[in-house]
């Protein structure tokens, strides 16, 4: 090869190098969430490439049950909100600080969707039993939370103290659906049999794998990550013939401050659709799609075909309002685990 001619393919060669290594094109606005980035990273790239908004990922507000209590959701950050839980939400919404929520969710079943109008769910999470089936012994999986207060599970049933995120908001949950006296009658049985309290899902998670508790609740996420394991669990949706199983919802919604509101309520109305909606459920085990017909993974079950406990969440953080004070006290009269209890590995 002659130089002139070598010499053009060197400067080809390292044009195309600066150009693959060029900056993208800068984002138009900020989408805050606390969902799995690879996910919503996937959402954002897939919307830029069809047009829509260019939009760049920060992290969520993790606004949990305290913002209930305070001055509205924290503000500020981010042009549109996805949150993993409707704490934030629902506290900005009753503060008026929300924009109407975008057309694409109307189809978004009325439980999940803000009444007011402002936030929209796009999946949720659901409450469900994690059974640890070699500890079953001659007895039969429990199928209801009434079952955790028999005798052949005392000190053998798992879960997060209800003193906030989603194990607060299902305790909140079930004395809406029960009543108080059901439910206070239940929770004094509950503490009866010993019940082992943890801090975090996580924890509950392994204390089933591990075989020290015999049935635990937690959220339908951890348990996934129990069934992709090779332990030997199962999977209840709880209450199916009666009161139902809770589902948490996320929360999308656009604050009034977003810096760039044109592209924020055209970015939402991307997300709010089914194709994202059926995105979380795929790439992220354990998400339920709350939309009738959208395909699920084995062993997930679709909130359109579940029996669920029918409380409105604006409801649910009113009941949180009243009941949270005392669950703290009911959990804090369970003795916890002695510190240093090893968090077994789950078994191989």
């Amino acid at each position: 090869m002659n130089t002139p001619l070598r010499l053009f393919f060197l400067l080809a060669a390292l044009a195309a190098c600066k150009q693959s290594n060029a900056p993208s094109e800068p984002a138009e606005i900020q989408l805050s969430t606390d969902l799995n980035p690879g996910m919503v990273d996937t959402a954002l790239s897939t919307i830029a490439r069809g047009g829509g908004p260019r939009a760049e990922r920060i992290a969520g507000m993790k606004a949990g049950a305290a913002a209930l209590a305070g001055g509205g959701a924290p503000t500020g950050a981010g042009d549109v909100r996805w949150d993993d839980e409707p704490y934030g939400a629902i506290a900005a919404a009753a503060h008026g600080e929300l924009m109407p929520a975008p057309e694409s969710g109307r189809d978004v079943p009325p439980l999940w969707r803000d009444p007011a109008g402002t936030w929209v769910a796009v999946g949720g999470r659901a409450e469900v039993l994690l059974v640890a089936t070699d500890e079953l012994g001659d007895h039969g999986a429990p199928v209801r939370f009434t079952a955790l207060t028999e005798a052949w599970l005392k000190g053998k049933v798992a879960f997060a103290a209800p003193t906030g995120g989603m194990s607060l908001a299902h305790f909140a949950a079930l004395f809406q659906a029960w009543g108080h006296p059901i439910m206070e009658a239940w929770l004094r049985q509950l503490k009866a049999n010993e019940p082992q309290l943890y801090d975090t899902d996580d924890q509950v998670r392994q204390a089933v794998v591990s075989g020290r508790a015999v049935v635990g609740i937690l959220s339908s996420d951890e348990a996934a990550k129990a069934a992709a394991s090779a332990a030997h669990v199962l999977t209840v949706y709880p209450n199916q013939r009666s009161i139902g199983t809770f589902v948490w919802p996320t929360a999308l919604s656009v604050p009034k401050n977003a810096k760039n509101m044109e592209a924020a309520q055209k970015l939402a109305d991307r997300l709010a659709d089914r194709g994202t909606e059926q995105l979380l459920v795929a790439r992220v085990p354990g998400y339920l799609p709350l939309r009738a017909d959208i395909p699920v993974p084995p062993g997930v079950r679709s909130a359109a075909n579940l029996v669920v406990i029918s409380v409105n969440p604006s409801r649910i953080s009113s009941e949180i309002a009243q009941r949270k004070g005392e669950l703290a006290e009911w959990a804090g009269s369970i003795p916890r685990p002695a510190p240093g209890t090893p968090q077994a590995a789950e078994k191989k």
